[in-house]
């Protein structure tokens, strides 16, 4: 197997693939401006370069631009794209058929349920294929492990899935400004303290159950503030 892939885009996800991917994989951050890309490589012992044709010779190739910049970076690779070159579009917003037109190029989705700024810290993601065939999801199921769990369904349902939990959020945290405000606390700190408490919480009840992610809160060392109990 070539185990040499590319990286488009230093950004957050991009920095998430490049430190999961194992470190066995080459890898080539392809970013603009150049220094992102170099700050990544030099960190995960890969190679920097802000030209499309860096992906010659690359097996994979994950597009982590934002979604208006996919097309044009598609655009930039094609002539570049070595035979049997497979292109991983991770974009939410955009579907396989979306880019359906870029003739000669092999896209396939993979697609991120999660926070970045969690991810970056450590937490896994949902990791959804679509558009692949067998010896395509066992070769991305390699690479992408350690992102978190990889299973295969409708790409559009990711969407569709971030969609719903932000709508769900919105009203949660409507809900938690009335009742903390109810409590006294000045309207000042309110967000202040929603920030500090509700990740850790929610990551306790998704994972223990609400029984479980009371209990934390509850028996929290008198020393232990809320702001370190959602680092930890």
């Amino acid at each position: 197997m070539n185990d040499k892939i590319a990286i488009l885009g230093a950004g957050p996800l991009a920095s998430i693939l490049a430190r999961r991917i194992p470190r066995s994989v080459r890898k080539v951050i392809i970013g603009r401006p150049k220094a992102a890309a170099v700050a990544l490589a030099d960190e995960v012992g890969g190679i920097a370069s802000d030209q499309a044709s860096s992906v010659r010779g690359c097996r994979v190739i994950f597009l982590t631009v934002p979604a208006g910049e996919v097309a044009q970076a598609l655009a930039e690779i094609q002539p570049h794209l070595s035979a049997g070159a497979l292109v991983v579009n991770m974009s939410a917003e955009l579907t396989v058929s979306d880019l359906a037109e870029t003739a000669g190029v092999r896209i396939v989705a993979a697609k991120v349920i999660g926070h970045t700024d969690d991810m970056e810290q450590g937490s896994p993601g949902v990791v959804v294929l679509d558009q692949v065939g067998p010896d395509e999801a066992g070769l991305l199921e390699a690479l992408l492990e350690r992102v978190g769990p990889v299973v295969r369904g409708d790409e559009r349902r990711v969407q569709a899935a971030l969609e719903a939990i932000r709508d769900v959020m919105v009203g949660a945290r409507d809900e938690l400004r009335r009742r903390l405000s109810a409590t006294g606390l000045p309207p000042a700190v309110v967000p202040v303290a929603i920030a500090a408490a509700a990740p850790g919480v929610l990551r306790a009840v998704a994972a223990e159950g609400e029984t479980a992610g009371r209990e934390g809160w509850r028996y929290a060392g008198a020393d232990e503030t809320a702001a370190s109990r959602v680092s930890q």
